[in-house]
């Protein structure tokens, strides 16, 4: 790539090399993102920070939601803070890789600032909620096996819907699973999800069909979706009465939640979430609601019982 490319140039190369290293989702989620950096007419090499802060200070200014969305509809209303901070968060996940493929020698984003989240309560789903979803799926083979794996290893809905066969031991309690871009990781299980799957899989085996089916989830139309786990999982929080969180991703959130008041320790958790980093699950995962921090502080305090 030439110093003298475009922006837009430069914004096509990021999602074709990307588009080869996660889901499509993400490959779109990144064009969304990055599509107001084409309106800057001028090589990439000369992109500065105040171009950056003029075309963030534009989204501030925004009367609409959704503008040019793929799949939803327009709405009115100026742009979240969530939203606002996801593409700056894409510009600089860009910039970096510019530099790091010694696209550009400095990066411009450096400087820019992400808007600051509001704190929130923990995204997880309640002990109570789960037992209530499990026993709403009961009459559901594959349903159940489905909140059982989630609520079991932690993993991610991409994991889920990706299973294979071949890649899950039940005698042995783990399962190779591939996340956020083809990327494979061992997740672990206990014998009560083991014994879910395994009765899901005796009554999904019906027909010679599904006996050769390669994944372990399935649909009416051939292997389970995203959306097909989204919408098993609201059918059985309604059934249920669940009123709090009920996402695959709340019960990651969850795992490492009672994972942590079970003592064990980050670098624990970190490496069953598949995390890089602690600093990532401390950061998202290790969130504690005031009364929850009151009465840990009661058990763990040099004072108690003085």
């Amino acid at each position: 790539m030439s110093r003298a490319d475009s922006v837009s140039q430069a914004v096509d190369r990021f999602l074709s090399v990307v588009g080869l290293e996660v889901r499509l989702a993400t490959v779109s989620y990144y064009a969304q993102c990055l599509r107001p950096l084409r309106d800057l007419e001028k090589p990439i090499s000369e992109v500065d920070v105040d171009d950056l802060r003029a075309l963030y200070a534009d989204l501030l200014k925004r009367r609409t939601r959704y503008a040019g969305h793929p799949s939803r509809p327009e709405l009115a209303g100026g742009l979240s803070v969530y939203t606002l901070h996801k593409y700056v968060r894409a510009w600089k996940r860009f910039f970096r890789w510019m530099v790091e493929e010694s696209m550009i020698a400095r990066d411009p984003s450096i400087k820019l600032k992400r808007p600051r989240l509001p704190d929130e309560p923990p995204k997880d789903v309640t002990p109570d909620d789960l037992r209530r979803m499990l026993e709403a799926a009961r009459d559901n083979p594959r349903d159940y096996a489905i909140v059982c794996f989630l609520a079991d290893t932690a993993c991610r809905v991409g994991g889920v819907v990706s299973l294979r066969r071949r890649d899950i031991d039940l005698d042995e309690g783990f399962a190779l699973v591939r996340e956020k871009g083809d990327q494979a990781r061992l997740v672990y299980f206990t014998a009560r999800t083991a014994q879910a799957v395994a009765a899901y899989l005796d009554a999904d085996c019906s027909d010679e069909a599904d006996m050769d089916s390669e994944f372990v989830f399935r649909g009416l139309r051939g292997p389970l979706t995203t959306a097909g786990v989204y919408q098993a999982l609201r059918r059985l929080a309604r059934r249920a009465g669940v009123k709090g969180r009920w996402n695959p991703h709340a019960f990651r959130h969850a795992w490492a939640r009672q994972a942590l008041k079970r003592s064990a320790n980050l670098q624990e958790v970190s490496e069953i979430l598949g995390h890089r980093s602690i600093v990532v699950t401390a950061k998202f995962y290790a969130r504690y609601l005031d009364r929850e921090l009151q009465a840990r502080h009661g058990e763990v305090s040099w004072m108690a019982g003085r």
